[in-house]
């Protein structure tokens, strides 16, 4: 029962993510991109079936191939492999997309399904970091780059101050600073280094049988 509303739920959130895609980042610039983005998404809107759903799923994936890289496309995909029953390369894609977009409603609940999904069929369904880590998950990489990079100049600036005027305030200034520029820059370089070491889901070619006489 509780299965069966988890999927009514996620072919509820199909039209939402497609919508989110389109008001946020569109998929690519070019009119290939563009061409396979909106491909992929008529598949999604037509998925039936978990095959249907990783036809669409394989749509998407063209366009990490293509070097496309955004929010909007990894919560797609996302949502077509968890339709597609694979539970732990959706998860994958879900943490992507919230590499890029930062906390989203739609993205977490989805995320939650797939964890939960996961952890049903004997995979990792922990993720304790992201209770620890409060600061990295919220906001997207983006903005932790340039909040690490202010905090950067901040820390100079107080250091500027200091040696021209010392004060415990400058002090204070410097330490915060830095402090900041240590948690945000480290958050920034662990997610540089997840998106270089990231996997994309791969596909079986469809094998096709020929019969001999």
């Amino acid at each position: 029962m509780e299965e069966g509303a988890a999927d009514m739920m996620l072919r509820m959130c199909i039209l939402a993510c497609l919508c989110f895609g389109l008001v946020t980042t569109q998929a690519g610039d070019s009119a290939e991109h563009r061409f396979l983005w909106d491909e992929a998404n008529a598949k999604m809107l037509s998925a039936r079936t978990p095959g249907d759903a990783l036809l669409a799923a394989e749509s998407y994936a063209r366009l990490l191939d293509a070097g496309v890289r955004n929010g909007a496309l990894f919560h797609n995909l996302g949502v077509a492999l968890l339709l597609a029953d694979r539970n732990a390369e959706a998860v994958d894609m879900f943490l992507r997309a919230e590499r890029y977009e930062g906390e989203q409603p739609d993205i977490g609940r989805n995320l939650q399904i797939a964890i939960a999904r996961q952890a049903k069929h004997g995979g990792s369904g922990k993720y304790w970091t992201r209770t620890i880590l409060f600061w990295h998950y919220p906001l997207p990489a983006e903005q932790r780059g340039l909040i690490a990079a202010v905090a950067f100049f901040m820390f100079w600036l107080a250091l500027t101050i200091r040696q021209r005027r010392p004060s415990p305030g400058a002090r204070i200034m410097a330490g915060l600073a830095l402090a900041i520029f240590l948690v945000f820059g480290m958050s920034f370089a662990v997610t540089l280094y997840q998106e270089a070491t990231a996997r994309n889901p791969s596909f079986e070619p469809v094998k096709i049988g020929v019969s001999t006489p």
